[in-house]
């Protein structure tokens, strides 16, 4: 990995912060300010799956009032019992044909809602909200 040195300037109060955690965390101030930069870059669409990818995308034009909505939302009870139901007949038993059929769907779209919900809070990070601790749980 190469290294670029760039200068930006720092309000005090941010550069004191950052010298504060470093001291706080036993860091260089370098690794400090690198692993802040890191931390709140915005989330890139080729880390995610290809199918994922262009409905994901689709979200980075979408006004704060539809991602806060979608930030909202919860997984339906109902899909995420059964997911659980099969998850503990798996560990039991053998699953029929038609029940891993279904698990398989029911974890596919589960990690779609995941993904997509981590996506837009991280957009909304991004965009300078703070997130409530309600709405950074996974529902």
């Amino acid at each position: 990995m190469s290294l670029h040195s760039v200068t930006i300037d720092l309000p005090d109060s941010v550069l004191r912060r950052l010298q504060q955690a470093a001291l706080l965390m036993q860091r260089p101030l370098t690794e400090m300010i690198e692993q802040t930069i890191q931390g709140n870059l915005p989330p890139v669409l080729e880390d995610l799956p290809s199918a994922l990818q262009s409905e994901i995308a689709a979200l980075q034009q979408a006004d704060d009032q539809t991602l806060w909505r979608i930030a909202q939302e919860a997984l339906p009870a109902e899909q995420w019992a059964r997911h659980e139901e099969l998850l503990s007949q798996q560990q039991e038993k053998a699953l029929a044909d038609g029940e891993q059929s279904e698990l398989a769907r029911l974890r596919e779209e589960a990690d779609r809602f995941v993904m997509r919900r981590s996506y837009v809070l991280a957009l909304l990070k991004w965009r300078g909200y703070t997130l409530p601790a309600a709405a950074a749980r996974m529902n």
